[in-house]
Formats: C-alpha cells, structure tokens, sequence
C-alpha cells in the first residue's frame, strides 16, 4: 500500500522527535520502510521547519502553475506541429513539464523516430525488388543457395552523425519519414564482405 504524503510526513516528524538527522531519516526510510517517493531535499526541508517549531502536518497553500491539462487543446497543438517537445507545450499552456508527459499518456500518444530511408522508390523499384525476392526463396527452397553466396557492399560512414526527429502519434499511426546526408558531406567509405554466418572481411577505402 502507498503511503499519503501526509503520512510519510508524520514518519519524519516521528524520527524527528528521535533525534535522528534528516539525512538518517531518508536512509531508513529508504532502507526500512522501502520509502523512496520523498527526496532527501524535502526531508531536509521539513526538518528545518520542525526546527523552527512548525510542527504543521498538513501542506501549506502555495500558489503555481496549474497541473490540470486541457487535453483538446494539446492534440491541437500536436497537430500543428508533431515535432514539438514537452518542454515548449508545457511553456505554452503554462503547466509543469510532467502534467503534460501524464496528459499524452492519457490520449495514448507516444514519441517515435521518423524512419530513415534511402530515396524514395518508383512503383518499378518496388516491382524489380519484390521479384528477385520472390526469386532468391524459390531458389533457396530448392538448393539451399544462401549458404553459398558471399556479399559485398559498401557503407557510407559520416564523420559528424545527425540524429532524426521525433513526432507524437497514436497507436497504429505511420510515423513520418527523412531522407538521409547528401553524399557530399564529410565521409568514409566502409566496404564489407558477409556470408549466412555473418562477417568475413572489411575494411575503410582510403581517401
């Protein structure tokens, strides 16, 4: 069972009473009740007020930003933008970072990468493609080809990565794509030779 903030609250004032240090409270509260949802900061917090003779339980009233989160409002601002990030859309609506992480959990919205690909494919790409395809595991049906074959290709490698970009979507949504460097970029080329049993040889081309 989870304890109340309250609750945890009455546990220190009691170790308080204890002479113990608050940072001997957190420890056993950590290790002997297996408390951990209360900082050592805010032990140390309310020990300073024990200190000062405020002997008050309950949380005093303060004033911030509202944790409630009009969810219509968010999916209008993701649509607007699927890239933005939690940070922004809590400083535009004006709520902590972690009311807006909840408020997307409850609209069943995840953050997923855009996929990477190469170039897009023309309709007799995708055909030619799909044929040697259908080819190779006719043949491997047949003669098991693919424990014969060696491969080679070659991979850019860049000097400088970038990372993708990220967007919000719902279950079974597709996510967005991004095409990938233009060759000019500073790279080396990697060169690799494979079988059905992994690598055999690599190396990088020289300049």
């Amino acid at each position: 069972m989870e304890l109340s903030r309250q609750q945890i609250k009455t546990i220190v004032y009691y170790e308080f009473r204890n002479k113990l240090s608050a940072t001997e409270c957190h420890q056993k509260m950590c290790e002997s009740l297996g408390i951990n949802t209360v900082s050592y900061d805010t032990i140390k917090v309310w020990f300073q007020k024990f200190k000062a003779r405020n002997f008050d339980i309950e949380d005093e009233p303060r004033s911030g930003r509202p944790i409630e989160v009009d969810c219509e409002q968010l999916k209008q601002i993701i649509d607007q933008d699927r890239n933005v990030s939690t940070r922004t859309i809590a400083l535009e609506l004006d709520v902590c970072q972690t009311a807006i992480v909840n408020a997307l959990k409850r609209i069943n919205l995840t953050f997923k990468f855009n996929r990477w690909v190469p170039h897009e494919l023309t309709a007799e790409d995708k055909r030619k493609r799909k044929a040697i395809c259908l080819a190779l595991l006719r043949d491997q049906r047949k003669e098991k080809i693919l424990a014969r074959i060696v491969t080679c290709d070659g991979k850019w490698v860049y000097y400088n990565n970038t990372s993708r970009k990220g967007g919000w979507s719902a279950p079974g949504e597709s996510v967005g794509s991004v095409a990938r460097r233009a060759l000019i970029i500073k790279k080396v080329l990697l060169c690799i030779w494979w079988d059905s049993r992994g690598i055999i040889y690599k190396e990088y081309l020289k300049s």
